[in-house]
């Protein structure tokens, strides 16, 4: 079971990682609210939900991202976090 969770993870922040990648995201972009909460989010069953939510707060640990209060909650690219698209 525990290697399953992982997998989940691993494809939750790979899905993340891989948007900004593909918006040419730069230090300081925005995660698309819309994309994340009416394209992304609405996909993930309860289990990979629980699964984005570790992944979120281990992203913000390591400072790749940072919580970005907007009309609906979002994240933005840090320094670290582009030099991982790279």
């Amino acid at each position: 079971m525990g290697e399953h969770k992982e997998s989940i993870k691993l494809a939750i922040k790979d899905e993340l990682i891989g948007r900004f990648r593909t918006t040419n995201a730069r230090e300081g972009d925005m995660l698309s609210p819309e994309w994340l909460h009416d394209v992304y989010l609405p996909t993930l069953s309860a289990k990979e939900e629980r699964s984005f939510e570790e992944v979120i707060s281990e992203m913000i640990v390591d400072g790749i991202i940072c919580y970005e209060s907007d009309r609906k909650p979002t994240y933005r690219l840090t320094k670290k976090g582009k030099e991982i698209l790279c």
